[in-house]
């Protein structure tokens, strides 16, 4: 009964018990993996915007026919109408 006569001792008694409470019922694991949940899936939502940004800049590259043309002649070795072709012969 002394126990209860003294708030400080009753305080620090309820947290033990709170903390095993948590310890027993997996409280404290569920919210650790939740935490580390939470940020992976931020570092996700980054890089996904990210990605975002960089596909709106190529579409808005992709509508502009000259840099059409000159995706063409790098990627595909093609060649303009105004362009020499010299071809050398293997021997």
């Amino acid at each position: 009964m002394k126990l209860l006569l003294q708030p400080f001792k009753v305080l620090i008694l309820c947290l033990i018990f709170a903390t095993v409470s948590l310890l027993f019922n997996g409280g404290f694991f569920q919210l650790y993996r939740l935490h580390r949940d939470q940020n992976f899936l931020q570092s996700q939502i980054v890089a996904a915007r990210g990605q975002i940004t960089e596909l709106s800049k190529q579409l808005k590259m992709a509508k502009d026919p000259i840099y059409m043309q000159h995706q063409a002649l790098d990627n595909y070795d093609l060649v303009d109408e105004r362009d020499l072709v010299f071809v050398f012969s293997e021997e």
